[in-house]
């Protein structure tokens, strides 16, 4: 018996949605590595529904070879999501749909998310962020704590969600407890989760029909992505009604959640990391290696689900065509064969970019550039307000759901320049 299997006789996959497990995940999938794939995990995808739906075992791969090869092998290995296909959630764009529709989605996708398009928005996303500080940072006596995740980092990407698909501003806190239901960030009951993605779906439904009217008077719609999924042809094809809803659905639930706990998890860092805020000072342009870093040491999402489509054998697992395989990109952020010293956060890895946290292979997120630009516009209107960030409490982790790592709880306290 290796060492690996001793552990996991120990360490069981189902304990892995243990909240205890979920608030810190790291050391867990050490445990499971060397013994891994692993069979009888259950958990929910996103939009399921827990006490509705039911989840099916699965495979647990956690190297980052394994995790890779899943990923990758878009043949062998199907994003179609049986499960959110039979819930009552909205069915997600591109994440759930194999090739060749997948190819077809992306290649008109790619284009409303295409560096030009996403880099234009920078200075709209830059007053976003100054406005949202202002609110919840500037408006208290200096020093004080702020939890960030109860406002800043909770609130501004529901913010450039709405500034992108036209939404009102007001309905920011709407975008994000829809989101917040969907990806199961939060302990809701099941009939709460239910209601908030029927709420989600009949918006974006009424919200785009009134774009296109709008359009056909003539007239010019707010949102620039919403704008470019109604006008972007590829090879003649464009997308229908319906589809543009839903892509306005993914859009909304993973850009105001998951990159939630991205910017939460950066604020961690500038707080407790010493080496970070003062390499950041001294050259802004140390922002990559920070954020490449903190994608891989605290990357949000840690698991998302592919289902074999013929039989494979990975290692010694004989996995059957039908069988549920959970690819933990978390897991084979913190593999040692590729990031010596995982629990180190380090500005000099060479390959922090090979990080799994966007995903792999076809299905790697199209979102990633926008959260990048709301990652790094706060980083930059944190540095010149800003002689210091402070940790002022305890941080504290979510210890609801695998789908993303971040803080439930991470106050901070910020030290204002001299006018």
């Amino acid at each position: 018996m290796t060492m690996g299997e001793a552990l996991a006789k120990i360490f069981t996959v189902d304990r892995l949605n243990s909240p205890e497990v979920v608030r810190n995940p790291y050391p867990y999938y050490d445990e499971l590595r060397g013994a891994a794939p692993l069979f009888g995990y259950r958990d929910f995808p996103p939009g399921t529904v827990p006490g509705v739906d039911q989840p099916e075992p699965s495979w647990v791969v956690l190297s980052h070879a394994d995790v890779s090869r899943v990923a990758f092998d878009h043949e062998a290995f199907s994003s179609r999501d049986g499960l959110q296909e039979q819930s009552s959630a909205p069915t997600l764009m591109l994440v759930n749909h194999d090739r060749p529709e997948h190819t077809r989605l992306r290649k008109i996708a790619a284009k409303a998310f295409s560096p030009a398009a996403v880099q234009a928005l920078g200075p709209a996303v830059r007053e976003l962020v100054r406005d949202t500080m202002a609110g919840f940072f500037d408006s208290r006596p200096e020093g004080t704590p702020v939890d960030v995740m109860a406002d800043y980092c909770a609130l501004l990407p529901a913010r450039v969600i709405a500034l992108v698909m036209g939404v009102p501003q007001s309905r920011d806190r709407d975008i994000r407890r829809w989101a917040t239901a969907f990806m199961l960030s939060a302990d809701l009951s099941a009939e709460e989760r239910q209601r908030c993605n029927t709420e989600v779906w009949e918006f974006y439904t009424g919200h785009v029909r009134a774009q296109i009217e709008a359009r056909a008077r003539g007239e010019r719609s707010p949102g620039d992505l919403l704008n470019s999924f109604i006008e972007t042809e590829v090879d003649g094809e464009r997308l229908d009604e319906d589809e543009i809803i839903r892509f306005c659905v993914t859009a909304t639930v993973a850009g105001a959640e998951t990159t939630s706990f991205l910017l939460g998890n950066l604020f961690a860092v500038l707080a407790d990391e010493p080496a970070v805020w003062p390499a950041l000072q001294a050259d802004r342009g140390k922002f990559t290696a920070v954020y490449e870093e903190t994608l891989r040491f605290h990357g949000p999402p840690q698991r998302l689900f592919r289902v074999a489509t013929r039989d494979v054998e990975i290692g010694h697992a004989k996995i059957r065509r039908g069988d549920w395989v959970a690819c933990f990109f978390g897991a084979a952020n913190y593999d040692a064969s590729v990031f010596p010293e995982p629990y180190r956060f380090r500005l000099d890895r060479p390959n922090g970019n090979q990080h799994m946290s966007f995903g792999h292979g076809i299905h790697r997120c199209l979102g990633a550039p926008l959260a990048r630009l709301e990652a790094e516009m706060t980083v930059l209107e944190l540095l010149d307000r800003y002689t210091a960030l402070k940790r002022a409490g305890t941080l504290r982790w979510q210890g609801v759901s695998l789908l993303n790592h971040g803080p439930e709880s991470n106050p901070i306290a910020f030290h204002r320049k001299a006018p």
